[in-house]
């Protein structure tokens, strides 16, 4: 079971801020919510843009129904946002992360936005055991990811993303720390995000809506490698921007920061 009692700030829950007629829609990662979007969303409405920020289905404060969801619900919020905002403002621009940049490629292919902004667009997982995935579903209960990704526990960045889940967890304590590399997530689940990364990926040929990628050069969790190879499958060649970063390129307080707020403003101000 997933716990319930995170993500209930004013900062995970979805947005809309009115602005000029051109409007962007934000779209988070897994396990992310709408305030990992903020910052950048907060500049582009700064900048005379109309802003929203959804909640993919089962995330923030619904964490509890996540096993439930699918690639077509959080596909189907993504699409509903893009259609509405088309209806009303134009130009109409989409910002993916990771996750979200696999969705944001999926909507962008059958509703053609204005433009289209992926980072640290997630398609795949070079990993044997994730090419395995159908066939260990039936034998497996789930994975610990927490374990596998070797989580670092004394990192004040990683302490901050578990207690989003997790927010009265001592982090100090021995029991904690041994739960929280134990907990098991249903194989399930990690069968619909590579859906939705394999759905992203092969979107990307039938998009004719000006791209831009941005990437950070040191990202493990999104190898660079595998964006450029996400590249070539489109038909229209995208905008291709590598950062030195990571999988954090949203945060402020990174150093790649001011170089993606400066290639999302750009390519924006473009269309």
């Amino acid at each position: 079971m997933l716990p319930n009692n995170g993500f209930q700030g004013e900062e995970h829950q979805p947005f809309f801020w009115p602005g000029g007629k051109a409007a962007v829609l934000f779209v988070h990662g897994f396990p992310g919510t709408p305030a990992e979007m903020r910052p950048l969303a907060e500049s582009l409405h700064r900048a005379g843009w109309t802003a929203q920020g959804i909640l993919l289905p089962g995330f923030g404060n619904q964490i509890e129904t996540l096993l439930e969801r699918t690639n077509e619900d959080w596909l189907s919020a993504v699409t509903s946002a893009l259609a509405q905002l088309q209806r009303e403002h134009a130009p109409v621009l989409v910002v993916g992360y990771s996750l979200g940049g696999a969705l944001a490629l999926q909507a962008a292919a059958r509703y053609s936005p204005t433009g289209l902004v992926v980072l640290s667009p997630f398609w795949k997982v070079e990993h044997v055991l994730w090419a395995l995935l159908p066939v260990l579903k039936p034998i497996f209960r789930g994975v610990r990811p927490f374990k596998m990704l070797k989580l670092d526990l004394g990192n004040p960045e990683v302490r901050a993303g578990i207690q989003n889940f997790w927010p009265d967890a001592d982090l100090d304590d021995p029991q904690v720390q041994a739960v929280i590399r134990d907990f098991r997530l249903p194989l399930a689940l990690f069968d619909q995000i590579k859906r939705a990364g394999g759905q992203g990926s092969r979107a990307a040929r039938s998009i004719t809506s000006p791209t831009l990628i941005i990437q950070g050069d040191a990202d493990e969790l999104v190898r660079p490698a595998l964006t450029r190879r996400l590249l070539d499958r489109f038909s229209v060649r995208p905008r291709y921007v590598e950062v030195s970063g990571g999988h954090d390129l949203l945060l402020p307080d990174k150093p790649a920061w001011a170089e993606v707020e400066r290639a999302v403003h750009e390519f924006a101000m473009s269309l």
